[in-house]
């Protein structure tokens, strides 16, 4: 079912570029090429691709949660997916943690920000690309996070709202790099334009 709404919203889009092409011209179309590409965004991702990107982040945030654990000095050992933590308490890196659908939020907010504030192209797809990491640093200091309290508050706190609610929470932090990323680029862009000087002759 997954694969099958990819396919007609695929076609779909594909259909309004066509009728574009063939009813505005190249010229319209080119005028109006960003947000027909932002449209990629409503075509579902197939299941195979986007299981591929769930298992990714899944391993790299158990991986991030991991480091940030042996930093904070908690005694952990990672068995692929689980991490076993004192008090017998051991944490499975489910696909639900993968955070997935706040990646994507991410994403499509760096492309928007990107087309919006910056005017290189390097830049644009820099701010883009930071996407990855940032998602796997806010995922692994989630984890790190619910470990923390599971292990020292009680076990019970595996289904605290900080878990189960917390999401938009984490996001939010993870916003604050990015903007700091993006007012850094926003800055050398300026820094780098120079004055134009007119002179007049009487």
């Amino acid at each position: 079912m997954e694969d099958y709404l990819t396919l007609m919203t695929g076609s779909f889009l594909l259909f309004v570029v066509a009728g574009c092409l063939a009813f505005l011209g190249g010229a319209v179309l080119r005028a109006i090429a960003f947000p027909v590409v932002f449209l990629v965004f409503m075509i579902p991702m197939p299941s195979a691709m986007l299981d591929w990107i769930m298992m990714f982040f899944q391993e790299t945030s158990a991986a991030m949660a991991h480091g940030f654990l042996a930093a904070a000095g908690m005694p952990v050992i990672r068995d692929d997916l689980t991490l076993r933590l004192p008090a017998g308490f051991s944490l499975l890196i489910a696909p639900e943690c993968s955070g997935i659908h706040s990646t994507m939020v991410l994403l499509i907010t760096a492309f928007l920000a990107g087309h919006l504030f910056l005017r290189s192209g390097w830049k644009r797809l820099l701010l883009v690309v930071i996407v990855v990491p940032l998602a796997i640093l806010r995922n692994g200091f989630r984890i790190f996070v619910v470990a923390e309290l599971c292990v020292n508050k009680g076990h019970e706190m595996i289904n605290s709202p900080i878990h189960r609610q917390g999401g938009p929470l984490f996001f939010a932090l993870s916003l604050i790099p990015f903007f700091a990323v993006l007012l850094l680029l926003r800055k050398s862009e300026l820094g780098g334009s120079k004055p134009v000087h007119v002179t007049e002759k009487v």
